[in-house]
């Protein structure tokens, strides 16, 4: 999940999709084993090693009667098709090394291999799985659906970037059966599998027509009935209003965990013998929620969104296990043994999808078909949006830069890569500082490291919409420090307030030309200690005015920048080839090529706070202080 800069249609004519800046991530044809049913309205997380199951159930007392069903859970795809280098650590470890992982052909081998040991089993796919990657952006997720659906999903969730191309593509896509918003540029297709959101109401038009998707699902494995409960992200609102026109999402933990009782409630008065809650709201969010159901409602919460990993599945006050399974380099297996109405047994592991799994080879060909056109020698495409200006006219392997050092964003408030970019925004728009989005989707490289003899430096076209996938455009503007800690402050409580509902985006922005010093103990509002001109010791005044680089959408307002307000005198900057409004990926090739970017730290917390890999969460489960 994150936060993000989506594509939507204008809320005129809702048909002309836009590009926003962020607000702050093969089983055999027919899928699962399982009978297909109707569809309804503090643990220790570090510790097992790669694969192995770890027992969080007792199995004493299990007979021949007992029924094991296996849980195949993968969360995050952001329109990942083929394998890509990650960063990578092994269970609590402190230490990490780039593997290649993932792939949609890979993960249909291992899929097919462990439904094979496991008579029942079911596939469920939870959350942001048809944007993220160049061939989403050019094909509003068309280009994804037909590598997804190769993989015979049972069940999915929708994420927050899913509803990010706009709401005409969002119901076209999860609900034709409801009234259009008007018409996108090209026809949406969408999954065959059922999507469950038990947390959005459909309000207009017509008012008050109801859910847009079901909120339950049902699977019959032999005698036992298993009830599936579906939450999407609560953020979609706040990437953009427009993202949820004629929509109603929940919001809060009362009104989640009434949503959670009363749907596992009617699953479990139906018959269900084992409920399970497939969300996206965040594994921070599950965790918080998994303390207040009553105990024996749901056995397990699959989360996802937060892009974290749990070797160990973490125990609410309930009784309910949470896990979630980082994001597209992992697959998670959680076997359940049922005896009588009661889950007698659970064992949870973690598979990395690595290189030594052969691709399946009939959705490798799917994969290869979706990709063709963006390889092309004369590819022309543009956005499907006649009003971004933004086209492709390269195949996306096209070579644009090396990296200098280490680039990536695995960490919650200052990455290699956030350190760059701003680095060329500043110095390419001339102005004292410059800010980026905290997206918490990447690219990885490191130029010190080889994988198969080749070194990990050479950025690709691709590798640049990885990095930006919403493709937005820059501008500048002045502010004060007031102002700029303002900002400041809401993107620190966006992603450590202690109140886990009141999370809401990605990561925090990155910045370049200042050194700002926090303390991340501090109370919601007070995080900020000082703001420095970088290299200077000597705290700048509230008083003093900056020039700022960020990002603009259309639809802002005057005074904003990467979705804050308070800024004067903002205007386009202009990218002096073409002396239109810069694209983000095109600022980035010339900053690869023109801007000298070394290494930094600029953000110094003050709180001891340990992240991943020290320690065992990317952004701390229940928040700081």
């Amino acid at each position: 999940m994150d936060g993000g800069v989506p594509i939507f249609p204008h809320p005129a004519s809702l048909t002309i999709a836009l590009l926003l800046a962020p607000l702050a991530c093969h089983a055999p044809e027919g899928g699962g084993s399982g009978t297909e049913g109707s569809s309804s309205g503090e643990g220790d997380p570090s510790g097992q090693p790669t694969g192995e199951a770890t027992d969080v159930a007792d199995s004493t007392g299990t007979s021949d009667d007992a029924t094991t069903i296996r849980f195949l859970h993968f969360n995050d795809l952001h329109a990942h098709l083929l394998p890509h280098v990650d960063l990578v650590a092994d269970p609590g470890s402190a230490q990490t090394r780039l593997e290649r992982r993932g792939g949609i052909a890979r993960l249909a081998t291992l899929v097919a291999e462990l439904r094979a040991e496991q008579e029942h089993s079911v596939l469920m796919n939870v959350g942001d799985t048809f944007h993220g990657g160049v061939e989403a952006l050019y094909t509003n997720g068309n280009a994804i659906v037909g590598p997804v659906e190769a993989l015979g999903i049972d069940v999915g969730v929708p994420g927050n970037w899913d509803f990010a191309f706009g709401p005409a593509v969002t119901r076209q896509r999860f609900a034709p059966e409801l009234p259009s918003l008007g018409s996108p540029s090209e026809e949406v297709e969408g999954p065959s599998y059922p999507n469950l959101a038990a947390n959005v109401q459909v309000t207009a038009p017509p008012a008050a027509v109801g859910p847009l998707l079901p909120a339950t699902h049902t699977m019959g494995f032999g005698p036992i009935t298993v009830g599936f409960v579906g939450l999407t992200s609560d953020i979609v609102p706040r990437m953009h209003p427009i993202l949820a026109t004629g929509l109603e999402f929940a919001e809060g933990e009362a009104e989640h965990l009434a949503l959670m009782e009363q749907h596992a409630g009617a699953l479990r008065e139906g018959g269900a013998q084992v409920v399970v809650v497939m969300s996206e709201l965040g594994i921070h969010k599950d965790h918080r929620l998994a303390q207040q159901l009553p105990a024996g409602l749901v056995d397990v919460i699959f989360s996802a969104h937060t892009h974290e990993i749990t070797w160990e599945p973490l125990t609410g006050a309930s009784g309910t296990l949470v896990v979630e399974a980082g994001n597209d380099g992992y697959l998670g297996v959680m076997d359940l043994t049922v005896q009588g109405d009661a889950v007698v047994d659970a064992q949870w592991s973690l598979r990395p999808i690595t290189d030594d799994i052969a691709p399946d080879p009939t959705v490798a060909a799917i994969v290869d078909q979706a990709r063709a056109p963006f390889l092309a020698a004369g590819v022309s495409m543009e956005l499907p949006t006649p009003v971004a200006g933004i086209e492709l006219d390269q195949p996306i392997d096209t070579v644009v830069g090396q990296a200098a050092h280490p680039l990536h964003r695995r960490h919650p408030f200052e990455s290699p890569f956030n350190d760059a970019v701003t680095d060329m925004q500043r110095a390419l728009a001339g102005t004292d500082v410059a800010m980026t989005p905290g997206f918490r989707f990447d690219a990885v490289f490191d130029p010190t490291a080889e994988i198969d003899a080749v070194a990990v430096d050479a950025i690709t076209l691709e590798d640049a919409y990885r990095f930006f996938p919403v493709v937005y455009t820059l501008g500048q503007g002045t502010i004060d420090v007031a102002g700029l800690r303002a900002i400041l402050e809401d993107e620190l409580s966006k992603v450590f307030s202690p109140d886990v509902f009141a999370q809401s985006g990605g990561w925090v922005p990155g910045f370049s030309g200042i050194e700002i010093d926090i303390d991340l103990s501090g109370p919601d509002g007070a995080k900020v200690v000082a703001i420095r001109l970088e290299g200077q010791l000597e705290p700048l005044p509230d008083d003093a005015v900056l020039t700022m680089a960020g990002c603009r959408r259309p639809f802002d307002g005057d005074d904003v920048l990467c979705s804050h307000g308070g800024f004067s005198e903002v205007v386009d900057t202009l990218d002096p080839s073409t002396m239109a409004p810069w694209s983000v990926v095109d600022m980035l090739v010339e900053g690869l090529a023109t801007v000298s970017y070394p290494p930094r730290a600029s953000v110094h917390d003050s709180s001891g706070a340990a992240f991943w890999p020290q320690g065992p969460f990317i952004q701390p489960l229940e928040g700081l202080p």
